[in-house]
């Protein structure tokens, strides 16, 4: 079942953000701990239907539990992680949680695709995609369901190892989607050395795409792009009606951001989905 929403109330507080603290609070150990006491916790933020307004699917977003600081946002331990090589276990943690979550939704008649963040220099890990499809082969739902947003950065050329490993995850039925495209400076290239499923626009060219020509003709051309490729197009950083308006004339189907939701936990999201039921039942 796709669900619909209608625009978030912003003092709501499933919607407010984590805390943005910079890297110094989060220090190697700290975040060791962290980890094995299971502070880090699955955020999820809906993509919508830009015509239906239907809630298509989430992205699995970190978020860290501090025992001191409260809810923290990935800009206040994320470089800190890469530095130190944890980025596999706190994806391993977040795969965990979001297909629990994903089956738990499906079972209450919320057939929601998920989403997790995986970098090239990750997919050059054979130990980590190994442990990445036991798990994915566990799970009990159709593995369409999930996509992996490979994020734009890593060299011009990936790497055999790195190839490689993308065909096994994508052998299997999951989806790949390119995220943060228009980014990075090898984006064209990304799609014809990859097999991805989805480009995902950056946000940065929805937040000026109102005033600027230049950005509003990238978004554009992004889509007959993404129309040629035979791939599907996500929009993210929509955050005002007319960002989505214009969108939608210029034929995206898909965006993410506040107008929607902000990420939310889990048990904020089943409740946000539940007040979106009665709201338009009413």
């Amino acid at each position: 079942m796709l669900t619909a929403f209608r625009i978030v109330n912003p003092n709501n507080e499933a919607n407010q953000p984590a805390a943005q603290l910079t890297d110094d609070i989060a220090q190697d150990l700290d975040i060791r701990r962290g980890l094995r006491q299971n502070e880090f916790q699955a955020f999820l933020q809906p993509k919508f239907d830009l015509v239906s307004n239907a809630v298509l699917s989430v992205e699995v977003l970190a978020r860290w539990h501090h025992r001191e600081h409260g809810l923290l946002a990935p800009a206040a331990f994320i470089q800190t992680m890469i530095h130190e090589d944890l980025l596999d276990d706190l994806l391993c943690k977040l795969l965990d949680q979001g297909l629990s979550h994903q089956t738990e939704l499906h079972a209450k008649g919320h057939r929601l695709g998920f989403a997790f963040n995986l970098s090239l220099a990750q997919l050059s890990s054979k130990m980590l995609v190994t442990h990445l499809i036991t798990r994915l082969q566990k799970h009990p739902l159709a593995l369409s369901m999930v996509t992996f947003e490979i994020t734009e950065d890593g060299p011009a050329v990936a790497s055999d190892v790195c190839v490689q490993n993308i065909l096994r995850l994508r052998q299997l039925g999951v989806r790949l989607s390119l995220d943060d495209y228009g980014t990075g400076h090898s984006s064209l290239f990304r799609l014809c050395q990859l097999p991805f499923d989805e480009i995902k626009l950056a946000g940065e060219f929805t937040r000026k795409i109102i005033e600027s020509s230049q950005h509003y003709s990238i978004a554009r051309s992004t889509v007959s792009l993404a129309r040629e490729l035979g791939m599907q197009l996500v929009v993210e950083g929509i955050e005002t009606e007319d960002q989505r308006v214009c969108l939608s004339n210029m034929g995206v189907k898909i965006g993410q951001g506040y107008l929607c939701a902000r990420p939310m936990s889990f048990d904020s999201l089943l409740d946000w989905l539940a007040s979106q039921k009665r709201e338009f039942a009413a």
